[in-house]
């Protein structure tokens, strides 16, 4: 575990009145919304993946933002020293399908503020590096200029510039490079606000984009840019006559509109104005959301684009504990393949799909460990093929002073998945030692193991209840009872074709098996599944549905010792 400690420098001043309202106003508002979020109660050492960055802080609505700069990952969070001061934290690190943090790094973009806002947009800055913009006030001294929307640059070593001031005010949700230009989208006073360039804006933002929808307000904007160099925006309204989520392209060298906002398809759920919403761009772009119909909460993950009639359904969260919408992240690959992550109720989950996030098998990316009260805000990146993941998770009993922390976990995409040769007939054999038992499995090495290096399999041998099928994990009708595993198999350096190798058989497991009398013989329905491991090549897969026999005329003779349970 990765536990990077927070300095805990106290400001003493009190915020000024106007400042502190405005705080508190927005503050009781997202809290509001937070409190909604908290769903589910995972079980203490549930499944593990994640690893902790942060220590623990007491604030739930803390929002995550990630950077790539190169191949290093920086995630960076406001994190709470104090009830009157707050440090702006981030960790970098390079990340594997194995091992989520790779030589961490700990730094402070700022230190000892008065208050710093828990959101930020994290993205790259020109020349290199990454930019950090957020809203602060340094301190209550009279005449300290830092105050308002800010912004920092990271440089390639991992150092941070002194924060400068870029605009009056707003939460930043988001931030993108157009071409040269850095450009940031904020919400605050009911407003989108676009703010276009690195240098201060003393009269304001640059845009308003609200106002095209009319009346008050407009929340989480989120900016992107897509291949074709076009910079597009997606934001929640609540205004009387457009609630729900809108898109539009903007100009890339002004923020202005460039089109007309176009409306997502049954987007109007309240839970889209909270940290759910992912807009996301590679070649093309995809908005991922909570799908509200017209009666109902929102009960799906979709995605969508403007010109589609209806959006595609990428998880179905009807009858769960999970409100879809709430907790919600994608991002697409330069492949053009999609990634969402959505917390369930129960447990996180990632599903690589199409370029629409369709067919993607989802994944159990589990919670961080501990009696957990709930998940909170959740962030992905694509790192190379990779999903990298930042929540900020209720690890501990609700009851705990500071129950929350910030948790990373990197999914990887499912292993390659194809069919060996079958079905067949497989015939149950007494082990040499004449009281164990096993099968011999012929198999075909796949073309990655055909090569000059070694290969390395590992075999399990389980029931099936379902229909013979070949397909992704997990694969329907799998069944409950594992009778057998290997756990290595040695392939031969330059070895091509087909090999042979036993798979010891539990008898107690075979007892379990749900057999069948197909004439002189009982049959148990069977999958194969063996994961083969070409050496410095990616981990595959291949599965076999069969059936295994055992001969009713050998139990009864005591040719297999122990088997007449099964007759």
């Amino acid at each position: 575990m990765v536990d990077v400690q927070a300095s805990s420098r106290a400001a003493e001043a009190t915020l000024d009145q106007e400042a502190n309202v405005r705080h508190a106003h927005r503050i009781a508002a997202v809290a509001a919304t937070l409190a909604m979020m908290a769903v589910g109660s995972p079980t203490a050492d549930a499944d593990t993946t994640w690893t902790k960055i942060s220590t623990e802080y007491s604030s739930g609505i803390v929002v995550p933002s990630l950077g790539l700069a190169g191949s290093t990952a920086v995630v960076a969070w406001t994190q709470p020293t104090s009830p009157s001061s707050s440090d702006l934290n981030a960790v970098s690190f390079t990340t594997s399908p194995t091992q989520d943090v790779i030589g961490a790094a700990a730094s402070k973009a700022a230190q000892g503020w008065g208050q710093i806002d828990y959101t930020h947009a994290l993205f790259p800055a020109p020349g290199g590096g990454l930019q950090l913009t957020f809203a602060g006030i340094h301190s209550t001294t009279v005449g300290d200029p830092l105050i308002g929307l800010l912004t920092t640059l990271r440089s390639v070593d991992g150092s941070w510039a002194a924060p400068v001031v870029l605009g009056i005010g707003g939460s930043p949700w988001t931030g993108a490079l157009s071409g040269a230009i850095p450009i940031v989208a904020t919400n605050g006073s009911g407003g989108i606000n676009i703010y276009v360039g690195a240098v201060a804006h003393p009269a304001g933002p640059d845009q308003n984009l609200q106002s095209q929808i009319g009346g008050c307000c407009g929340y989480q904007p989120k900016l992107a840019v897509d291949g074709a160099g076009r910079l597009w925006i997606a934001w929640y309204s609540n205004a009387t006559a457009g609630t729900g989520l809108f898109v539009q392209q903007l100009d890339p060298a002004t923020g202005a509109p460039a089109g007309p906002p176009t409306k997502a398809p049954a987007s109007e759920s309240a839970y889209n104005n909270s940290f759910g919403t992912a807009l996301t761009c590679a070649t093309t772009c995809r908005l991922v959301y909570g799908n509200a119909p017209a009666a109902g909460p929102a009960n799906a993950v979709v995605s969508w684009w403007p010109g589609q009639s209806a959006p595609t359904t990428i998880a179905n969260l009807a009858g769960t504990t999970q409100v879809a919408g709430r907790v919600v992240t994608a991002a697409l690959r330069a492949d053009g393949r999609l990634w969402v992550a959505w917390y369930d109720g129960t447990t996180y989950r990632a599903s690589l799909g199409d370029a629409n996030g369709a067919a993607g098998p989802a994944q159990d990316a589990g919670v961080p460990k501990g009696a957990a009260s709930g998940a909170y805000a959740l962030a992905g990146m694509v790192v190379g093929d990779n999903l990298l993941l930042a929540a900020n998770y209720a690890w501990k009993a609700a009851s705990d002073p500071a129950p929350f922390a910030v948790f990373v976990n990197t999914v990887a995409p499912p292993a390659p998945v194809t069919s060996a040769p079958g079905p067949r007939d497989v015939q149950l054999q007494a082990a040499p030692d004449g009281k164990s038992f096993r099968i011999q499995v012929q198999y075909t090495l796949p073309a990655a193991c055909s090569k000059a290096a070694a290969c390395t399999l590992r075999a399990e041998l389980r029931t099936r209840t379902g229909r013979r099928l070949y397909a992704v994990t997990p694969l329907p009708g799998d069944g409950a009872v594992v009778l057998g595993t290997r756990s290595s198999v040695a392939v031969p350096r330059g070895r091509r074709g087909k090999i042979r190798f036993y798979l010891a058989v539990s008898k107690a497991q075979l007892l379990k098996a749900p057999f069948s009398t197909e004439g002189g013989s009982r049959v148990a329905e069977t999958r194969l599944r063996v994961w083969y491991t070409p050496k410095g090549g990616p981990v595959g897969l291949s599965v076999r549905d069969g059936r295994i026999k055992v001969s009713i005329a050998r139990i009864k003779s005591g040719a297999l010792p122990g088997l007449a349970g099964i007759l």
